[in-house]
């Protein structure tokens, strides 16, 4: 557990994909640690980073969907603008959105690691 808070979360890259919740490894070493997150992570802990993968894959969705909403905007082939515009602040609202969650998580995080036990 690092002192100090916790530490920073990578930023989604375009045409990066989520990794797995609990990658497969063919080392034994890695697979017994694959085999504590795996068990780290079961129940409800499982479902909830499924649900959470499952958004931020809708999240990323979005933004790709923008991103090429505006290519076609910029090349001249599409004559909607509107269409690129809602694209566009869909995917913003998304984003927002999603940090703002991330955002709660980190101060729900700090907040219990600054309980005294």
């Amino acid at each position: 557990m690092p002192i100090g808070g916790p530490q920073p979360i990578p930023l989604w890259q375009p045409g990066s994909r989520l990794p797995d919740p609990a990658p497969a490894s063919s080392t034994g070493g890695a697979q017994a640690g694959g085999a504590a997150r795996g068990s780290a992570v079961s129940g409800d802990g499982a479902q909830f980073l499924k649900e959470l993968q499952r958004a931020l894959e809708q999240v990323n969705a979005l933004q790709i969907q923008a991103e090429q909403a505006g290519q076609s905007l910029a090349s001249g082939s599409v004559d909607d603008v509107a269409r690129a515009m809602i694209a566009a602040q869909k995917a913003s609202l998304a984003l927002d959105l999603t940090v703002e969650v991330r955002n709660r998580a980190l101060e729900a995080y700090q907040e219990i690691m600054r309980m005294q036990v």
